[in-house]
């Protein structure tokens, strides 16, 4: 019996040394990471690609730039808050004015008042466009001459603007004809673009205007070739 029992214990202590430890899940040592040359490395660890760091700092730095700009942008034009000038129509007189055979003819003296309502900007009007209309139909178009306005100030504007026998549409001597019978007078549109450059310091800043002055009546009888703007100043709408 004894020796039965020792050759059981002999087997058993066999069959444990057999076997790996528990806490360890390979029965071997364990699977080792080989690099691009072939070589095994007991230890690996992931390596970083520096381009894609040095891409990523880069994008953070100019996201944080971008901002830092954005905020004083905000803030300058809080402080600046510029606005667009104002025009005025001083006056508006007609001459040599006729409408025969769908044939217009008539000198426009015109006087425009520009003002800047900016305290803190002045201002660059670079060759002003002036169109005249009649229903939405260009009558006649001149150019004004360019000039500076200082801070808050105002500047009036002489133009004139002509026709000799251009012809127009039955539609629009008959449209004239009726206003001159029925008020005597006929009312005109005035349109005037420019590229106003916006001065506060070293700051520039371009951008294009345009000033509408619409309805500006003259009284011109349908027995008269001339006339005068009716009422006082007129002021125009800026875009």
């Amino acid at each position: 019996i004894l020796s039965s029992l020792r050759i059981q214990t002999q087997a058993m202590q066999q069959d444990s040394n057999s076997r790996p430890a528990s806490g360890y899940p390979y029965p071997y040592d364990p699977p080792q990471q080989s690099n691009a040359n072939g070589y095994q490395n007991h230890y690996y660890a992931p390596h970083h690609n520096p381009r894609a760091i040095l891409i990523r700092r880069l994008f953070m730095a100019s996201m944080v730039l971008l901002l830092i700009l954005g905020l004083i942008l905000v803030l300058y034009f809080g402080l600046v808050s510029p606005q667009l000038p104002y025009a005025y129509v001083n006056s508006l007189s007609l001459s040599n004015f006729n409408v025969s055979n769908n044939h217009l003819t008539g000198n426009w003296d015109l006087q425009v008042r520009f003002q800047n309502p900016n305290s803190k900007m002045s201002l660059y009007y670079n060759a002003v466009v002036c169109t005249l209309y009649y229903n939405r139909d260009s009558l006649s178009e001149t150019r004004l001459q360019p000039f500076d306005q200082g801070k808050k100030d105002e500047t009036p504007i002489n133009a004139t603007l002509s026709v000799s026998r251009t012809y127009v549409d039955a539609r629009l001597a008959d449209s004239i004809g009726k206003e001159r019978a029925a008020d005597g007078s006929v009312e005109f549109d005035l349109r005037m673009t420019s590229s106003v450059t916006f001065r506060y310091g070293v700051y520039r800043r371009r951008r294009y205007v345009t000033v509408y002055c619409y309805d500006v009546a003259v009284g011109v009888p349908a027995n008269s070739s001339s006339g005068k703007m009716v009422g006082s100043a007129k002021r125009c709408k800026s875009f």
